[in-house]
């Protein structure tokens, strides 16, 4: 079988091909080669590929990139959270598929890509487009596992940085004074404020959650709104985590669980909603009016998460303890987030050293 084997074209020129055998026992046949070393060195290349595992059929190339999503997304769907399934759903519909859909993915090239990203964050902020890029990326990534390509045209490609907003944090007087005028929703300020609970955590929190006996919140569920209904899922981080209270919110969880059975919601909605509806619009602005009542500075409500963070930091807490509390997944990740309110740790730590310094230079002396 080797080869490379002549043959005549209708038009009477020479022409030479190859055969070669897959690792499933089908023949491959490529013709066309005007040379006969030209079709020794693919055959040469060819042979090497499959000995070491690399072969790539050349006709895989072929498969459109809007055929691979199908398989993408539907991979995806079980695997991440609904919100975001629906978020790399959104992703394809409006910038991947318009774009690349009808694309055969073997003739892609990086430089169509980072040239699509560049007009893309033109107009888009960085989030939608590293979404984009993350569902592209994800489509080729699939290719090359399953064999359709060598490589993904979507390595080193450059995206827009995500410039993270100033925070603004409230004090502890600040967050009593935004529950007070929050009404019926006072114990839920105080809960976001000071234990740091995610909204879809809070919304998901059932009274067998609440540990009136240790001072602490058991985060098992969230509940999140994906497309006008209300989904519930593990926590983002997928690990459920004890949160701890400060008695006074305690003894506001306590009144609010009166009369509540073990499986009942700490926190619900009004009339027929089952689960708290979303605070701008399903819950008649009631947090925009608490806001403007109390006087404290404008944030969102998971800006008390940050709130939560930042009081707990000033009061003492290890960045260990921190990340516990917020559900991150290493202590890194909540240096990296809150690393402004660890900028007064850097004196004390300078202080410190110093105190060690004079009393080491004391008994020299």
């Amino acid at each position: 079988m080797p080869g490379p084997y002549a043959y005549q074209t209708r038009e009477g020129e020479r022409r030479y091909y190859v055969k070669y055998r897959l690792p499933d026992h089908t023949q491959k046949t490529k013709r066309g080669f005007k040379r006969k070393k030209d079709a020794q060195d693919y055959l040469a290349r060819v042979t090497i590929d499959l000995n070491d595992g690399n072969y790539v059929d050349p006709r895989a190339g072929l498969a459109r990139v809007d055929m691979l999503a199908k398989t993408f997304l539907t991979g995806k769907k079980g695997a991440v959270k609904p919100k975001y399934y629906t978020d790399l759903e959104s992703a394809w519909e409006n910038h991947v598929k318009p774009k690349w859909g009808a694309r055969e993915i073997g003739v892609i090239r990086r430089s169509e890509i980072q040239s699509w990203i560049s007009q893309l964050s033109e107009h888009r902020s960085a989030s939608v487009v590293q979404r984009a890029h993350t569902v592209l990326k994800g489509i080729f990534e699939m290719a090359v596992s399953d064999g359709l390509l060598r490589e993904s045209p979507c390595k080193n490609i450059e995206l827009p940085k995500k410039i993270r907003k100033p925070r603004t944090y409230l004090n502890e007087k600040q967050v009593l004074d935004l529950a007070c005028a929050s009404g019926e929703h006072a114990t839920l300020i105080l809960v976001l404020g000071f234990c740091g609970l995610r909204m879809g955590e809070a919304r998901g929190l059932r009274v067998r959650c609440v540990d009136f006996v240790h001072g602490r919140l058991n985060v098992e569920k969230s509940v999140t709104r994906v497309n006008r209904e209300y989904v519930e899922s593990e926590p983002k981080t997928w690990e459920m985590r004890s949160v701890p209270v400060p008695a006074y919110v305690m003894a506001q969880l306590s009144e609010q669980c009166r009369g509540k059975g073990p499986d009942d919601l700490v926190f619900t909605g009004r009339g027929r909603d089952r689960y708290l509806g979303e605070y701008r619009k399903g819950a008649y602005g009631w947090y925009s009016r608490a806001l403007a009542s109390s006087g404290v500075p404008a944030l969102t409500m998971h800006d008390l998460r940050h709130t939560a963070a930042s009081i707990a930091i000033h009061s003492g807490a290890n960045v260990k303890a921190v990340q516990r509390m917020l559900g991150h997944k290493t202590a890194a990740m909540t240096l990296d987030t809150y690393a402004d309110l660890f900028d007064s740790d850097l004196d004390v730590v300078a202080n410190q050293v110093n105190e060690l310094i004079l009393n080491a230079s004391s008994k020299t002396r």
